[in-house]
């Protein structure tokens, strides 16, 4: 039990990031500040973070069956996740050696852009995906306890 309760930690850890980058405050695109008015995308409204439902298990009545299926999606999921992140870091890396120079190389800086995003659609892609399959889990009842439960749009 206490192995699964550190794989749980460690992987909520792990996709932090994504999570971050899909559910910014208002007027915080995932880029970072800048952009006025962007807000999060309104689809993540419609799923649930095992960090909501660790935390509220006992309120929705989580029962053993489902959270073992939770975890095991979690543990499931925390390769692909741990690669692309891997994936990101690196294109991330490489362009902003790009940029570093006083002159930038367009063509070079916007094909490593390229490499760059889909590293992120990637990552992205395996996160909901994730997330998908936890609301799949959830009973209808349970998933508008979690509404009811969710912090205010944006703050997961």
């Amino acid at each position: 039990m206490m192995h699964r309760r550190m794989t749980i930690v460690s992987f909520l850890i792990l996709v932090a990031g994504p999570l971050a980058v899909m559910a910014q405050p208002m007027g915080e695109p995932p880029m970072g500040p800048g952009l006025p008015g962007m807000s999060p995308p309104a689809f993540i409204e419609n799923v649930f973070p095992p960090s909501l439902i660790m935390r509220h298990d006992t309120e929705i009545g989580l029962t053993d069956a489902q959270r073992d299926a939770i975890t095991k999606q979690m543990e499931d999921a925390q390769k692909a996740l741990v690669s692309s992140q891997w994936d990101v870091e690196r294109e991330s890396q490489k362009l902003s050696k790009l940029l570093e120079p006083p002159h930038i190389d367009d063509a070079a800086a916007l094909a490593q852009i390229d490499q760059v995003m889909k590293a992120e659609e990637k990552l992205k892609k395996a996160h909901l995906t994730l997330l998908i399959q936890i609301k799949n889990i959830l009973t209808p009842a349970q998933q508008e306890k979690l509404r009811q439960l969710r912090p205010a749009r944006g703050r997961f």
